[in-house]
């Protein structure tokens, strides 16, 4: 009679896990894997939506923004390449940095205006002093100035950490 007990008791307990187990998978994993579908699917449209959104602003801009942005190109390439080579300022602020970073300028040589690219362009010709964190300070404040400059050759010899020698840079513009 034991046996048969202990047999009813597994059976009772088979049903009764069965049945817990498709209750649990009606009740619960399968909703909410038709609830995440859903999002799935409202995910994928709304994405849809988005992309159609950013293709009809591509297609149709905003020309207040437009023209907005040309101009604030146009100041920034009118700053890279001024409309005239205007020496004399860019030498001015080249003694400012050399003066803030350090470096001795022992003379300036400008060389007769020329063009370069079908752009005016102008070979300066700097004789300089200085340890070699100063005169990498200078230079990068050369380039970083808003306006285009090559540095064409940097001569010279160093003598206790210190530099002597001449740089060599173009300067460019739209016109003489």
């Amino acid at each position: 009679m034991g046996a048969k007990k202990a047999r009813l008791r597994f059976c009772v307990m088979a049903v009764l896990a069965a049945v817990l187990g498709a209750s649990f998978y009606l009740l619960s994993y399968e909703p909410q894997r038709n609830a995440l579908r859903a999002k799935e699917s409202e995910a994928v449209s709304l994405r849809r939506e988005i992309e159609s959104a950013a293709a009809f602003r591509r297609a149709h801009p905003d020309p207040a923004k437009e023209a907005k942005s040309a101009a604030e190109r146009k100041r920034y390439l009118d700053a890279m390449l001024p409309a005239r080579l205007e020496a004399g300022a860019f030498l001015a602020g080249a003694e400012k940095r050399a003066a803030e970073s350090g470096v001795t300028l022992l003379g300036v040589v400008p060389e007769e205006p020329g063009t370069a690219g079908g752009f005016a362009a102008e070979k300066l010709r700097f004789s300089v002093r200085g340890d070699y964190f100063a005169l990498m300070d200078f230079l990068y404040a050369l380039e970083q100035r808003g306006r285009f400059v090559k540095i064409d050759a940097v001569r010279g010899k160093t003598e206790d950490g210190i530099f002597n020698g001449t740089i060599e840079l173009w300067i460019y513009a739209r016109a003489i």
